[in-house]
């Protein structure tokens, strides 16, 4: 198979309309693995914290302590330590509450595990010098989940345009295919307008004089069988 279009012109029609065809099912096809790819969950660069009775406080650079519910404890609301983290950037709010961004965690199972933070800490155990509880965790992908995205989409769009090139243009076995396809319908006898106008009021009169013949018989049927007494009223 070489490049280029094999017998360019032959089986025009026919050709494009494949084309066209093929192309709404790869732009469709696109389209699905966008939809697919934006529900894929990327790992975590970072990880934002919105915190609330906030004790102390902390700067940017500062390690803290993540604290989630320990699953095995015999009391449920039992916290436990599963790793550290580097705070980002520590943003107050209002009254006794931050926004805390942390990375740089201390592996990758501690970053994966950011969603189910509960408490961090800071400084000591015996005497923190920030102590908060975690609300609403927020994950910041290692890149925007559009860029995955476009990557799916477009890698099925180019392969799509491959083998649509192959299919419709280059490939000897399937292009002599559509080329024969072509001159058959040109050989086909297509009904013109003026027939397909009078087949069309044909049958709309017939189909009114039949069901005017069926409801004239089945209304006579209905008063003889009433008049004999067969039928009540």
């Amino acid at each position: 198979m070489s490049f280029g279009i094999h017998k360019q012109g032959q089986g025009y029609w026919v050709r494009v309309m494949t084309a066209a065809f093929i192309g709404v099912l790869i732009i469709s096809a696109a389209a699905w693995g966008w939809g697919q790819a934006g529900v894929i969950r990327l790992p975590a660069r970072t990880w934002a914290f919105s915190i609330s009775n906030v004790q102390g406080q902390a700067a940017p650079g500062d390690t803290v302590e993540l604290l989630k519910y320990d699953e095995e404890a015999l009391n449920p609301e039992d916290l436990v330590s599963f790793g550290t983290a580097i705070i980002e950037s520590y943003t107050l709010g209002k009254g006794s509450t931050a926004t805390v961004v942390v990375g740089a965690f201390e592996n990758n199972d501690v970053r994966d595990q950011g969603g189910e933070t509960m408490r961090i800490l800071a400084g000591p155990a015996d005497a923190p010098t920030l102590a908060a509880q975690v609300k609403g965790p927020r994950a910041t992908p290692i890149f925007p989940i559009e860029y995955l995205q476009s990557i799916t989409a477009g890698a099925i769009m180019l392969l799509g345009a491959i083998g649509l090139y192959i299919f419709v243009g280059a490939k000897k076995g399937t292009v002599e295919f559509l080329i024969a396809t072509d001159g058959e319908m040109k050989k086909v006898n297509w009904t013109t307008y003026r027939e397909v106008k009078g087949s069309t009021i044909v049958v709309i009169v017939a189909t009114f004089l039949i069901a005017g013949f069926l409801f004239g018989v089945d209304t006579l049927f209905a008063k003889f069988f009433s008049a004999i007494g067969v039928l009540e009223r």
